[in-house]
């Protein structure tokens, strides 16, 4: 007689699925059952994941997922599965090298939300205070901008009504997982919010069950099942603040979710009397860095509520982004962008944009290489070489604000503006207009791109550009007749906004650049190189360990002007970034004899777009009419069109 095992039944396996879920019928959720094999020979203890297929998955006491086809399962077993709740989890990964997210053991795990049930008030005196820092030497270390792992695409489920949004997304790398978060607060009897959880590795999803409840997720938590959620109301409508936060966890498709915690409650300084939380960045599993609508920032550990440190950044323009790897965390301050360590705050590196630079709707994002930052403020857009300390690109968009509600770095050439527009940032070409996607988040190279419909959703990992962007691009740029300014285009000067013992420097080193670029000289080019020097203006600079010095500040600026309408433009002062002094020679010597002329040597150096297209007449600002190509994200995928 053979000797039959339960092993020769049920099939071990790992599962890795790489298409969307199909959907599946309705199953109640026990913790753990007895299961039993139509002969009723063999059983098994275990917990249901998922039906797929024909076949059960079953988590068996080892943690072993295990696959067994129902027509084989005993009858009441199979009558299990036909009604109640679905218990639907997602199937951890196996992989040997990498902890299962939902593990107790798992970094995160270590936050308890019922702790939140207890009032706890802040006090800013148990954390360290950092100041913004202009003028610290360029010294910050390697960081890794690979993403680590290869995604997959998958599925989301429809809008539940036509006024239901997606809100954005919320990556967590380390565990390889995304929270997407949808919100309908009209037309609704009550708000309702409602989560999907995504594993990007196998393409996995669970979706909850809508809850009563106005809020959208800020930050996944490293176990992989903790989402940080913010309030979406205001104090009228009688549901969640967006000063309020709230951590929510993952039963199968029920939401078990926290009490409410604000964490800035009358914040002093501000005028106010609890501030909004504008975003979050995970650091580690219990430490988070959250920054308000006023611009305090705080690395908060969440296991007992309290301020790590913090930093009151300017009320308005500021912006915060954490590298891939965690170890770097960009931060823009009105007119400062700094480079620190998250875990101490320390400057690493720092520099300042010219004092009459305006600044507003601030953002950065890091590179896929991680050796670059973008940042963006009102029609600017800047890239810094973060081993340098230099900008490596610098120019404007006309039309107004080109990223107010979101920015994407998705290449180390190409820059997603407000999840729309594709600018080469070599040649400052406007791409490609896309449209149909309800929210993009790029990270390490890797864009996940969300489209929900009224007939379905997904999520699909992909890279900018795509193809036929590039073959665009290309030819494009072979054929200049396409474009405004391009290499032989004739171009005027203007130095009269120069003083007169400067204007000769300014034109000859002016027309140095034009030489370099390319553009040809004409003096009556409707197209205006346009140069200028304001100053001297007494202005406070700081460079680190070496207090406070006054400067007499000039800004020479130089803009591309057509029509009427600025093109490009640059600015540059003659403060020095870093200072070097003489032997004997004082800090304040050294800035006094700084002071003593504008920078005119930038007017030799230029370098000018190599393309710009023509804008539109009616162009106003968010609307990039002018891009090479559009295209639409769909369900099946993109439709181009030129």
């Amino acid at each position: 007689m053979i000797k039959v095992t339960i092993e020769s039944l049920l099939v071990l396996i790992v599962v890795n699925c790489c298409a969307c879920l199909a959907a599946t019928p309705s199953y109640s959720q026990e913790s753990t059952r007895e299961w039993t094999d139509s002969t009723g020979r063999f059983k098994i203890t275990g917990t249901l994941l998922e039906v797929s297929d024909g076949n059960a998955m079953i988590k068996n006491t080892d943690g072993k997922t295990i696959r067994i086809p129902i027509t084989r399962l005993s009858k009441p077993d199979q009558e299990f599965l036909n009604g109640g709740e679905n218990p639907f989890q997602m199937v951890e990964s196996e992989s040997p090298t990498t902890e299962s997210a939902g593990s107790p053991s798992a970094s995160g795990a270590g936050v308890d939300a019922a702790l939140w049930a207890t009032p706890k008030p802040v006090n800013w005196d148990d954390a360290n205070q950092f100041s913004s820092l202009a003028g610290v030497q360029w010294q910050v270390p390697d960081t890794d901008g690979s993403l680590g792992f290869e995604p997959k695409r998958a599925a989301l489920p429809k809008k539940s009504t036509f006024h239901e949004n997606l809100q954005p997304l919320a990556i967590n790398v380390k565990s390889r997982r995304a929270a997407v978060g949808n919100t309908v607060s009209f037309g609704v009897p009550k708000p309702q919010s409602r989560l999907s959880l995504v594993d990007l590795v196998t393409g996995k999803s669970i979706h909850s069950n809508p809850v009563e409840g106005h809020m959208r997720p800020l930050a996944l938590l490293d176990n992989g099942s903790s989402v940080l959620m913010v309030g979406c109301g205001d104090q009228r409508s009688g549901y969640e603040t967006k000063s309020e936060l709230q951590l929510w966890r993952f039963d199968g498709k029920t939401i078990v979710r926290s009490a409410s915690w604000t964490p800035y409650p009358n914040d002093k300084d501000r005028g106010r009397a609890d501030a909004e939380v504008y975003a979050a960045e995970v650091l580690d599993g219990s430490r988070v860095l959250t920054i308000s609508d006023k611009g305090h920032l705080v690395l908060w550990d969440l296991s007992n509520r309290k301020p790590i440190w913090h930093a009151r950044l300017s009320e308005r323009n500021f912006a915060m982004k954490l590298s891939v790897d965690r170890s770097l965390l960009a931060l823009f301050d009105e007119k400062t962008l700094m480079v620190l360590n998250p875990e101490t705050a320390e400057i690493l590196g720092s520099t300042a944009l010219a004092a009459n630079t305006p600044t507003g709707w601030c953002r950065v994002a890091w590179s896929p290489s991680g050796n670059r930052i973008l940042l963006t403020s009102i029609a600017d857009i800047r890239v810094m070489d973060i081993k340098t300390g230099q900008w490596s690109f610098e120019f404007s968009l006309p039309g107004g604000p080109v990223a107010t509600d979101a920015l994407s770095y998705p290449d180390e050439r190409f820059a997603l503006l407000n999840n729309r527009l594709l600018v080469d940032l070599e040649s400052k070409i406007q791409v490609c207009e896309y449209s149909g996607a309800s929210q993009i988040e790029s990270i390490g190279g890797m864009s996940f791109i969300a489209v929900q419909t009224n007939a379905g959703g997904v999520l699909v990992p992909a890279k900018f550009p795509h193809p036929a962007a590039e073959e665009i691009l290309e030819t494009a740029q072979k054929d200049p007749s396409l474009f405004l300014l391009h290499p032989g285009v004739a171009v005027s000067i203007d130095v009269s906004g120069v003083s007169g013992q400067y204007q000769q420097t300014a034109k000859q080193g002016l027309e140095k650049s034009v030489a370099a670029s390319g553009y040809q000289l004409k003096e009556s080019s409707p197209i205006k190189i346009v140069a200028s020097i304001s100053g001297p203006k007494q202005e406070a600079v700081n460079y680190i360990a070496a207090g406070s010095y006054i400067v007499n500040k000039y800004t020479s600026t130089v803009k591309l002007e057509w029509n009427g309408k600025t093109l490009w433009s640059t600015a540059r002062s003659n403060v020095p970034g870093m200072l070097v002094t003489k032997r004997g020679q004082t800090m304040q010597e050294a800035l006094d004899e700084a002071g003593k002329a504008p920078n005119t040597s930038m007017f030799a150096g230029l370098d000018f777009p190599e393309f710009m297209q023509e804008p539109k007449e009616n162009q106003t600002a968010g609307n990039r009419s002018n891009a090479l190509m559009s295209s639409q994200f769909t369900l099946q995928g993109l439709v181009d069109s030129k």
